[in-house]
């Protein structure tokens, strides 16, 4: 039997195998199935041989087991939106495990303040189950929380709805179920209390933080349990424009300093230009219905909707940045004193200006994944990384000056840019620098985004030459950020992680690597392992 007839044979078996573990329908193997779980937002990769769609925590063992024993690569998948192939391996053949059935929230526990749930829930279904507690997670989802997923977010990192007060997805973990590389299942932080509630996440070495951040290349992670907090009842947005990103990020750092935004980010004037590109006057008045809804109704809803309306489309000058602030608080008085420290601290530094950015965002924190794309159909790219408070200013030229570097380069092919700002706690400002030129889209785009949104867009051909271009410009960003001593999430394939690791940390990673997944068939490739 030839090579190829072998492994031919052996991928049929395997396949057989799964598909008697989940069943036969919840195993793709179609040409165009196996082509959309080989691709993410920017890259076309290598077709997995199959694609397992496992329904149990016990599934998800004995498909790993099986996996692992036919030396074929795992590749986790939760809501599939990495830009940095966090699950795309192009180096060997590998099964795609996709959670999303895995979706399934366990345990409300109010009284003592935590949540379980499988990690293939979305952050909205998750937010959607906590509703009627009036509670909810501290970090409470991405924008992308539609489509992303709990583990996804975990092993990713994740940041957005509630980090400006409560930091990164993993900072609000207590405990983790995880699917390891032969199978077993390992119960680390809150879950290793083999006696107790998973209230806490000390007990003993905290081994969940070795599985937060790893882009699955450790275990598939099956079950989290989270922090829960109380819903606040009142909510003030304030929105900002600054003559230069300097003066916009120091004002940033500040905020975020004093702990009152719950929500802190900023666009520059690229993004504004992009952002008045986007919105059409139909998605105003769909945006002003979703504004007056999540006010409630009555006189509370005609105000919100009364400064929409007065706002209008043009409150923000395109040529000046932007920051953007939701400041919640558990009653009237404390929302507004908290939206006070914000303006004192803006000062005369900025103009404030109608916050209708914020306020829509809010009245719709989940929406479609839509600007994964152009405006105008171009396709987009991000890449990012996080500074400390103090550094924003100098890493945002430092970036301009590659920029500057490619400019030619970027006016050759038509590549646009701007940067989306965001606070961290008060820990970091992370900055991420957005390409978006024309080429032709992929079937990712194709089957994730909105069908109607996507039949008004233009159509470009393919553009190998500009892609390329956007390849060398991102990595020479990823470049800049790593020599700055910047962190980055979505690590995946795609960041410089082992050049900027210390030595003695980059050889226990590959030990614990080696001791976890000695045949390395967990995600090869992440984090640079394997």
């Amino acid at each position: 039997m030839s090579t190829t007839a072998r492994a031919t044979h052996d991928a049929a078996k395997l396949t057989a195998q799964l598909a008697h573990v989940v069943g036969p329908g919840q195993v793709l193997t179609q040409e165009e199935d196996r082509e959309f779980y080989g691709q993410d937002v920017h890259h076309a990769g290598r077709a997995p041989i199959a694609v397992v769609r496992p329904g149990s925590v016990e599934e998800l063992s004995s498909v790993v087991r099986l996996c692992a024993e036919a030396g074929i690569a795992l590749l986790p998948r939760g809501g599939g939106l990495s830009y940095t192939q966090g699950y795309v391996c192009d180096t060997r053949d590998g099964v795609a495990v996709d959670l999303g059935r895995l979706d399934r929230v366990l345990e409300v526990n109010a009284a003592d303040g935590y949540v379980t749930v499988e990690c293939g829930a979305t952050w909205k279904q998750l937010d959607d189950a906590l509703a009627t507690h009036r509670m909810r997670t501290p970090f409470w989802g991405t924008l992308s929380g539609l489509r992303a997923t709990i583990g996804g977010g975990l092993s990713q990192g994740a940041i957005f709805l509630g980090s400006g007060t409560h930091g990164a997805a993993a900072e609000s973990l207590l405990g983790l179920d995880v699917v390891l590389a032969d199978g077993t299942v390992a119960r680390v932080g809150a879950h290793a209390n083999a006696r107790g509630k998973p209230f806490f996440r000390q007990f003993g070495p905290d081994l969940s933080g070795v599985f937060t951040g790893d882009c699955g290349a450790f275990g598939i992670k099956a079950r989290a349990t989270l922090r829960l907090i109380p819903r606040e009842s009142e909510t003030r947005f304030l929105s900002f424009s600054f003559r230069d990103g300097a003066t916009l990020l120091e004002c940033m750092a500040g905020i975020a300093r004093a702990g009152v935004a719950s929500e802190l980010f900023a666009f520059d004037p690229g993004m504004q230009r992009v952002r008045m590109k986007r919105v059409s006057l139909a998605e105003d008045a769909r945006a002003l219905g979703q504004v007056m809804k999540a006010a409630g109704g009555g006189m509370k809803a005609l105000r919100e909707g009364t400064r929409i309306v007065m706002g209008g489309r043009h409150f923000l000058d395109e040529d000046e940045y932007s920051a953007h602030a939701s400041v919640d608080g558990h009653d009237a008085a404390d929302a507004d004193a908290k939206a006070d420290v914000v303006r004192r601290l803006v000062g005369s530094k900025g103009r404030e200006v109608q916050s209708t950015i914020p306020r829509v965002m809010r009245s719709n924190p989940f929406a479609e994944v839509n600007s994964m794309i152009g405006p105008s159909g171009e396709r987009w790219v991000p890449v990012h990384g996080s500074v400390a408070l103090s550094e924003g200013p100098a890493m945002l030229a430092a970036l301009e000056a590659v920029q500057e570097r490619h400019r030619q380069e970027r006016e050759r092919h038509d590549i646009a840019h701007g940067y989306l700002l965001c606070s961290i706690g008060d820990r970091a400002l992370l900055i991420e620098p957005v390409l978006y030129w024309p080429d032709s889209r992929l079937l990712f785009h194709d089957r994730v985004l909105d069908p109607e949104y996507l039949a008004r867009l233009p159509s470009y051909d393919e553009n190998l030459p500009a892609r390329a271009a956007v390849d060398r410009i991102r990595a020479d960003l990823a470049r800049c950020f790593m020599e700055h001593g910047a962190v980055s999430f979505q690590l995946g394939r795609f960041y410089f992680y082992q050049e900027g690791l210390d030595p003695g940390a980059a050889s226990l990673l590959a030990s614990i690597k080696q001791l976890l997944d000695p045949a390395g068939v967990m995600n090869p490739g992440c984090l640079g392992l394997g």
